[in-house]
């Protein structure tokens, strides 16, 4: 008979890992999904922001209140740009720390080291 007190632990090591690489791919879904909604958001903003400037635009006549829609409109794309950028970097920076999670070693220490480092 074959002794399956050896294979006890390989198989309880796989079913670990399983179910930390799903617990580990919930995660980074989740992350996708909010990330996902946030452009979203942020397309939508800049299609009415467009449109506001649209409407600005065309409803006077005078070159210095045009001058002035468009500066107001380049300052709100110039703060929203840079607002988009941190936000895309610390996405990318939290999507590789969950990333990280799947390939860590549990144990506490590693753990917190992960955890520190986000």
């Amino acid at each position: 008979m074959t002794d399956h007190s050896e294979a006890r632990p390989v198989s309880d090591a796989i079913q670990s890992y399983a179910k930390r690489a799903m617990a580990v791919q919930s995660e980074f879904s989740e992350k996708l999904v909010e990330a996902n909604r946030h452009w979203f958001e942020q397309m939508q903003i800049e299609a009415n922001e467009a449109w506001e400037l649209f409407r600005r635009f065309n409803s006077t006549a005078s070159v210095a209140e045009k001058i002035t829609a468009l500066q107001d409109w380049a300052k709100g794309v110039t703060a929203r740009g840079a607002n988009d950028a941190t936000y895309a970097i610390e996405t990318a920076r939290s999507l590789g720390t969950i990333e990280l999670n799947l390939f860590a070693r549990k144990t506490g220490s590693v753990d917190e080291a992960t955890q520190k480092a986000a």
